[in-house]
């Protein structure tokens, strides 16, 4: 499609729905994909102001009203918590915001129920309150073990050792390598916030984007490790990356100017939503 075309395109999406559409939106309602547009407009952003519509949804500021009030509306349609992927199907905005607001996903219910008690609005929402009542109750049980019994055999020598089972669709069990970290962040990447560029065998790992302000993406050098003091066991330049992904962050010493992101708290607390 041609520029023009995309901006008749945005035009007839927004007054059909009522405002700015997502990407995904367009895709769906006028095949435009994510591609096109880039090397037809640049952005979505500048496409919107083009456009003349207002700049809502993935890849811009929105209120934490906007966000748990979608969220909430989607509940309220599903009479049940949405996991990531049903919200996505169904809400007006995808998983980054609320990734870079709460973390956790996990963590969304709690947040709402919080923000109708600040904002008084509770006998608006009590059916979905009391679905979120619901919900954090069923994952405290879950996160209730019971003792397990002790393992009466050394292990078999004849076959592969698993991490824990996590239940997400891409990863069955836990990380017990490198290359199955660089896959569970693969994994998680866009949930995550982050768009991958490149991953090699050299140091670092890989290279990729995400957003550090608000229209703002920038590379990120990425070194992966199954735990965070491997860094130090392999001798690795201190200003040679950005960030360490890693499953187990187990070094508290780690230099200030490298992020660690620990993918087992994100990747197990998520694992929840997909039952």
């Amino acid at each position: 499609m041609t520029r023009e075309e995309i901006i008749q395109a945005i035009r007839e999406c927004a007054g059909k729905l009522g405002r700015s559409p997502s990407l995904r939106e367009l895709l769906r309602m006028k095949g435009i994909s994510e591609q096109n547009l880039q090397a037809e407009c640049g952005s979505l952003r500048h496409a919107l102001e083009v456009a003349g519509i207002e700049s809502t949804g993935r890849g811009y500021n929105l209120s934490e009203a906007e966000l748990l009030l979608d969220w909430a509306k989607v509940a309220r349609k599903l009479k049940k918590t949405p996991t990531v992927a049903e919200y996505e199907t169904n809400g007006r905005f995808t998983n980054m915001p609320f990734s870079k607001r709460y973390q956790r996903w996990t963590l969304v219910p709690a947040a709402f129920r919080r923000f109708v008690q600040k904002e008084k609005l509770e006998s608006q929402w009590r059916d979905v309150l009391a679905l979120v009542e619901t919900r954090l109750k069923e994952v405290d049980t879950s996160r209730a073990r019971p003792k397990r019994l002790p393992r009466k055999s050394p292990l078999y020598t004849d076959r592969p050792v698993y991490g824990s089972p996590l239940l997400l669709p891409e990863l069955a069990h836990a990380p017990t390598s490198e290359d199955a970290v660089i896959f569970a962040f693969g994994a998680m990447a866009r949930r995550l916030g982050f768009v991958v560029l490149r991953i090699q065998t050299a140091f670092p790992d890989g290279e990729a984007v995400r957003e550090m302000a608000k229209g703002q993406w920038q590379r990120v050098r990425i070194e992966f490790e199954l735990e965070s003091r491997n860094f130090l066991k392999h001798r690795h330049k201190k200003d040679g990356c950005d960030m360490i992904v890693c499953w187990r962050h187990n070094w508290p010493e780690c230099p200030k100017n490298i992020e660690v992101l620990e993918l087992s708290n994100m990747v197990e607390a998520e694992a929840i939503d997909y039952r």
